[in-house]
């Protein structure tokens, strides 16, 4: 359920893929400071636009250091670690984690070894944020009853994930109405693109997408999203649309040029390739 909220990187000033990128390495040097290397692989461009929008919010203006990449030692980069950004480097973890469990709950044995590996450094971000785990334990679990009572509201489902980024975002932040509406679409719409993008996978191995029990199964997925274009252009547009009407009202002056980028470009472009049928998250690497 990662990749989706992604800046386009060929409309960015280098400036805005500066700050970006800056946040993105500075989560993963936080993963490894708090947590062994094999965290470093919970760092996503996803978590690195949320720590920038929490900033943001709460005008942080941080300081970037320079310092050796650990995947390439022989240059340095500029990394953004403050508190915050720590607490980031929890919320990655315990959203990879429960994720990871979520996968395995859907037919995906092997994602198992993930959580193995993750277990003691997600036990100390739940010790760190105990309220964010129930968080994530409850709205994980209300996920698993849906998909097992095969719940066919887009809705009902998507709501959970929908719920957990906006209780999330109360938990770190002071939040209002206009925060609360945009978080809790940011995370409706990173679910139900989720459910896009899987919907042949999720037809062919018979697991539950919402999508499915709505509209058939998936044969052919071009032939599908063509066939099925309206109702999904308007389940993805209208949750999108509501996004950007909230992230017009909040006060957005710090590092306001990559937070557009994402929010006005990125988002858009990923949704439209979803439903093109292109491949998941086309990257270009930060």
């Amino acid at each position: 359920m990662f990749g989706y909220v992604i800046p386009d990187k060929n409309n960015m000033y280098i400036r805005d893929f500066n700050v970006f990128r800056s946040f993105y390495c500075g989560l993963c040097r936080a993963l490894s400071k708090t947590g062994s290397q094999a965290t470093r692989l919970c760092t996503n461009y996803d978590l690195t636009f949320y720590n920038i929008l929490l900033h943001s919010l709460m005008g942080v203006e941080v300081q970037f250091e320079r310092k050796v990449c650990a995947y390439n030692m022989r240059r340095k980069v500029s990394v953004c670690v403050d508190d915050l950004s720590r607490k980031m480097a929890d919320l990655a973890v315990l959203l990879m984690y429960y994720n990871v469990l979520d996968d395995v709950h859907d037919g995906k044995p092997m994602r198992a070894v993930i959580a193995w590996r993750l277990a003691l450094r997600k036990r100390a971000a739940a010790k760190r944020m105990p309220k964010v785990d129930a968080l994530m334990k409850d709205n994980f679990a209300a996920l698993a009853t849906l998909e097992k009572e095969k719940c066919d509201s887009i809705d009902r489902v998507a709501d959970t994930f929908a719920s957990l980024m906006r209780d999330v975002t109360r938990e770190l932040i002071p939040t209002d109405g206009v925060i609360d509406d945009f978080t809790y679409n940011l995370g409706r719409l990173v679910y139900l693109m989720d459910a896009v993008d899987d919907l042949q996978k999720d037809s062919d191995k018979g697991r539950y997408n919402p999508l499915l029990l709505n509209y058939g199964k998936c044969e052919d997925k071009a032939k599908y999203l063509a066939d099925n274009a309206e109702e999904l252009n308007f389940v993805l547009g209208s949750t999108y649309n509501k996004l950007v009407g909230s992230y017009n009202q909040m006060n957005i002056v710090l590092y306001e040029g990559v937070l557009s980028n994402t929010v006005y470009l990125g988002l858009k472009m990923q949704m439209d390739k979803l439903l093109k049928g292109e491949e998941k998250c086309q990257i270009t690497r930060m």
